[in-house]
């Protein structure tokens, strides 16, 4: 049996650890991005306009300062 993902994931860029997306947040200029809770930098994010029931990994484009 395989586990399958339950929500939108993704891969930090900066410690590399694989993080469950709660909520996106956004820049003031509208880029969307998700706080890594291991080391608290923002990963800024592709919305695909997929919902938490829609599994996926979502990609990074870069970090935010």
């Amino acid at each position: 049996m395989r586990l399958v993902p339950t929500s939108q994931q993704f891969i930090c860029k900066q410690c590399r650890s694989l993080v469950t997306i709660e909520t996106f947040e956004h820049t003031r200029d509208g880029v969307p991005f998700c706080r890594c809770p291991n080391c608290n930098v923002k990963n800024a994010l592709v919305e695909t306009g997929a919902t938490a029931s829609q599994p996926g990994l979502v990609p990074v484009t870069r970090l935010l300062e």
